[in-house]
């Protein structure tokens, strides 16, 4: 239970560190570059999974076997991810006659909500000790 904690708040930190390249590559294309929303979060996710990959592979999980199979899973469950991301984002901006929030703040909660999910698979299926 102890490793599981550690691993849960290093991944946190780790997390922190990569949805801030996400959100950053969020805000500039979708404030500066223009791009719908829906599609900016599919690029700025692919940055923030990539960076996420190589961090928790060597600080969180202490994996080093496999990189490329390992990454593959990785990307699979982020892409799970992003879908989930996509569907939070979709709800909270695209009301009828009203947004609820912000693509920021939608933003926010869809990456709190997508990194709990994937924190579990990448715990129990990505970086599973052999």
């Amino acid at each position: 239970m102890h490793q599981a904690f550690r691993q849960l708040v290093s991944y946190a930190l780790l997390g922190c560190v990569c949805s801030a390249v996400d959100m950053l590559v969020f805000l500039a294309l979708t404030s500066l570059g223009s791009l719908e929303p829906l599609a900016a979060n599919a690029a700025s996710v692919t940055a923030g999974l990539t960076l996420s990959f190589f961090l928790n592979r060597k600080y969180t999980f202490h994996v080093t076997d496999s990189p490329v199979r390992r990454y593959v899973v990785f990307f699979c469950v982020g892409l799970c991810g992003m879908f989930v991301q996509e569907l939070v984002i979709a709800a909270l901006t695209m009301q009828a006659a009203q947004p609820v929030s912000t693509p920021f703040v939608a933003k926010l909660v869809a990456l709190v909500t997508a990194g709990l999910m994937q924190f579990v698979l990448n715990r129990s299926v990505t970086f599973r000790q052999r």
